[in-house]
């Protein structure tokens, strides 16, 4: 499964998919198993459609520069050895590896110390309506604000938005990128974050009495609508009161759009009869649930 592929030649044309990728070069096991809860976990997406150069273009690589994962593999350490990357700057402090941050109080502190630090530089409420080119270059900004219409002029403007916003936005603006942006996919996931007491984790998934580690994803293959389950009061401290464990889980993506017709305990209910599945005793107490957020375009 690993040699060279005598089918390549059938994909010109197009580009190959992450489930004809990795079902071609390493099996059906490893892409229900590893792969396909990869994709839907972090991509929210399906296999089927996502781009292998796209989503996984390092492994998509070895097998272009090598004919096969393996062959790929050995000629990139082989590269490795004879083009080494430059030494790192010694005044910058050394990595302590993989890790995961947050802030004490949350990932909302960061935007709101920034709007702190900026002050009025910071337009609040303002909904930009309009880009249209100025005279003399640049761009002139329409915005609908609380003190009513606003005209802005720029040399040039950078666009944190959704493709599907900058796409009615642009359309004045150009064509071509507006139906380019327009096309772009997002699926919808919901959040759902619940509680349970620390009893009512299934002893084979602790280690010394505790739940440790990020989280899990989960292959469609065990019968599961959550996508995956992030291990929220094991990775920050202050997460959850003594006793007490918080999950936060993910579920819906491309294969599961029909969440966005669910009503937020139907979303709860989804999740906890996952969870018993695989981590919660099945016999345990309901959960508490801390909150339920649907985004109909998400990812």
């Amino acid at each position: 499964a690993l040699a060279p592929s005598a089918f390549a030649h059938l994909l010109q044309g197009r580009e190959e998919s992450v489930e004809e990728f990795v079902r071609r070069n390493l099996g059906a096991e490893v892409f229900e198993r590893l792969i396909e809860p990869f994709c839907s976990g972090v991509y929210a997406g399906d296999p089927s459609k996502l781009s292998m150069k796209a989503a996984f273009g390092k492994v998509w690589r070895l097998e272009e520069i090598g004919g096969s994962i393996i062959g790929g593999t050995i000629k990139a350490i082989q590269d490795k050895g004879k083009n080494p990357k430059p030494p790192r700057d010694p005044r910058l402090p050394a990595p302590k590896g993989q890790t995961v941050a947050s802030f004490r109080k949350g990932l909302a502190m960061l935007p709101n110390a920034i709007a702190s630090r900026l002050g009025s530089k910071v337009k609040l409420s303002w909904k930009l309506t309009s880009i249209t080119k100025a005279d003399n270059q640049g761009y002139v900004l329409g915005y609908e604000t609380p003190e009513g219409l606003v005209s802005v002029q720029a040399k040039s403007v950078i666009m944190t938005i959704p493709s599907y916003v900058a796409s009615d936005i642009l359309r004045p603006l150009s064509i071509d990128a507006a139906d380019a942006l327009s096309k772009f996919y997002y699926p919808p996931v919901a959040a759902v974050t619940v509680s349970y007491p620390k009893e009512a984790i299934r002893k084979e998934c602790l280690i010394d009495g505790e739940l440790q580690g990020f989280g899990q994803l989960h292959p469609r293959s065990q019968g599961v609508e959550t996508l995956g389950t992030i291990y929220s009061s094991s990775l920050f401290p202050n997460r959850a009161p003594a006793g007490r464990v918080l999950l936060l889980n993910y579920i819906g993506g491309s294969t599961n759009t029909g969440i966005v017709s669910k009503t937020e305990s139907d979303l709860v209910e989804a999740v906890d009869s996952d969870l018993r599945k695989m981590l919660i005793n099945p016999r345990a107490a309901d959960p508490l649930a801390l909150g339920v957020r649907v985004w109909p375009q998400a990812i």
